[in-house]
């Protein structure tokens, strides 16, 4: 029985052929497809099956960064700050018949932010078509989502937090000037458990532009490179640590990360993070949108071509190669130091 896409289970076809016999069985016409499928809609079948293969795929292999980074949205692709208002003194006593004290208003600097736009496109000819005995073809559509997927997770992991870039205020992302430095590996031991002490008390520390302290979320998300994965589940979970004589003692942090999160895209197998508010207003890496829109486009390039005499052959095109073409308007920048923490070595 022929699946979703009219290919025939089980089997490995060209698929043109299939194409055809879905047309004579009438298995690849779709009621709420608005293409209407004929002999010469071939590539609108081939864009059919690459909007489901890519979809699929990319959803599967997208990555962790959509874990801890924050949306913002903006409405065209010029340059926008993402400055912010100050806070407001404390209310004061108001007197009997007095009057109301006026607040005043104050804007600080934070980065400025743009979306920008990423696209490639890839051709499918007549002979690729035809010469496809072992279905290749249809794998093109989970390499291209891969590359996306990747693209978009190297962007966030290693160009915004791995690369540690610097921010609007002339320090980098992670730096001693901005307090959120510690120099000492992750161990599980009793002196890495004194790290992750230090490391979590910088975040009480914390302070926004005008002095006032800035009060986190109390759970705690480490990430990490894949490589320190164990060590992380032993110093998170053990009861007892080492203490490098012998002997063990409590592990007072145990429990401090309420996530751990992998991102295999690090490069460094020794540098980790410590987040307060993954997703939310401490978020330290903005995931920048076109008008909210997460989803790529793709879109299929009319061939343009009508056949006027010849191609008797069962293959009968009405065209040489068929184009594709995928594009999606996203950015990814570092916003915010004061909900992370890290270890560089």
């Amino acid at each position: 029985m022929p699946n979703s896409m009219g290919l025939p289970g089980g089997k490995h076809v060209r698929l043109y052929d299939a194409y055809l016999d879905a047309l004579e069985s009438q298995e690849v016409f779709d009621e709420d497809a608005e293409e209407a499928i004929s002999i010469n809609d071939f590539p609108t079948y081939m864009l059919k099956l690459v909007r489901h293969r890519f979809l699929t795929r990319f959803t599967e292999i997208q990555g962790i960064w959509p874990s801890y980074t924050r949306q913002m949205d903006v409405e065209d692709f010029e340059e926008s700050t993402s400055s912010r208002f100050g806070r407001f003194a404390d209310i004061p006593e108001r007197g009997l018949g007095g009057q109301y004290d006026q607040l005043a208003i104050r804007e600080f600097d934070n980065e400025k932010i743009r979306v920008k736009e990423w696209g490639a496109a890839f051709s499918v000819t007549r002979q690729m078509i035809i010469s496809d005995r072992l279905n290749k073809i249809a794998e093109l559509p989970g390499l291209l989502a891969e590359a996306l997927a990747r693209t978009m997770s190297k962007k966030a992991a290693i160009t915004c937090l791995a690369a540690n870039p610097t921010m609007y205020d002339g320090n980098a992302l992670i730096s001693a000037a901005h307090g959120n430095l510690v120099t000492t590996p992750l161990l599980a031991t009793t002196v890495g458990m004194g790290t992750l002490q230090t490391l979590d008390l910088k975040f009480d520390d914390m302070t926004d532009d005008e002095g006032y302290t800035i009060v986190s979320p109390g759970n705690r998300t480490l990430l990490i490179p894949t490589e320190l994965r164990f060590v992380a589940k032993a110093i998170n979970e053990n009861e007892l640590l080492p203490n490098g004589s012998s002997q063990l003692e409590a592990n007072l942090v145990r429990g401090l990360w309420d996530n751990v999160m992998i991102e295999p895209f690090f490069t460094d197998a020794t540098d980790y993070y410590v987040l307060a508010d993954p997703t939310g207003p401490l978020s330290p890496i903005a995931y920048i949108t076109l008008n909210g829109n997460t989803t790529p486009f793709l879109g299929l390039k009319d061939p343009g071509v009508k056949a006027v005499l010849g191609g008797n052959d069962p293959y009968s095109f009405d065209f040489d190669e068929i184009a594709y073409k995928i594009r999606h308007d996203f950015h990814f920048k570092p916003i915010e130091w004061r909900g992370i923490v890290c270890s560089i070595q």
